[in-house]
């Protein structure tokens, strides 16, 4: 997992070239230049997801895992909770990792990572990183968030 401001992304320039095409794509959006929707920029082995949503609850959110995209969030607007397990360590996964969505889900566990994602901010999610994005600290709140996904 990698969480920085986005002014700090060409730090992590020799990550992975799909995750700095990610963050140099991803810098160019603003509250006001924000169109929502899906933006190709690889077809499938890299594409952003421009989405404007209601963040809620941790409770009954579960986690998330991928196999086959890193996960690049980079939160343009709002602020919201990210909780991050190491996969290997999930207590109860509720659905075996199912390759047709690429996604594991489980329980979010009480020991899992809070990580506060603002404006301004983004998280690099890998497969070993669980994650139960979109929660709320204590009112809800409306976010701009642009999830890269970055095949690997």
């Amino acid at each position: 997992m990698i969480l920085d401001l986005i002014e700090n992304a060409s730090c992590y320039a020799d990550i992975h070239t799909g995750v700095t095409k990610a963050l140099k794509e991803m810098a160019k959006y603003t509250p006001d230049n924000y169109p929502g929707g899906r933006i190709d920029i690889d077809g499938d082995n890299l594409f952003l997801l421009l989405n404007s949503y209601e963040t809620h609850s941790p409770e009954g959110a579960l986690c998330e895992a991928h196999q086959k995209y890193i996960d690049v969030m980079y939160m343009v607007e709002g602020e919201e909770i990210i909780f991050v397990k190491p996969t290997n360590q999930l207590c109860a996964v509720t659905k075996a990792f199912n390759p047709e969505i690429d996604a594991l889900l489980a329980q979010t566990d009480a020991d899992a990572t809070p990580v506060r994602l603002s404006s301004g901010s983004f998280i690099v999610l890998f497969p070993q990183d669980a994650h139960s994005p979109a929660c709320c600290d204590n009112i809800p709140q409306t976010v701009k968030k642009i999830i890269g996904k970055v095949k690997i």
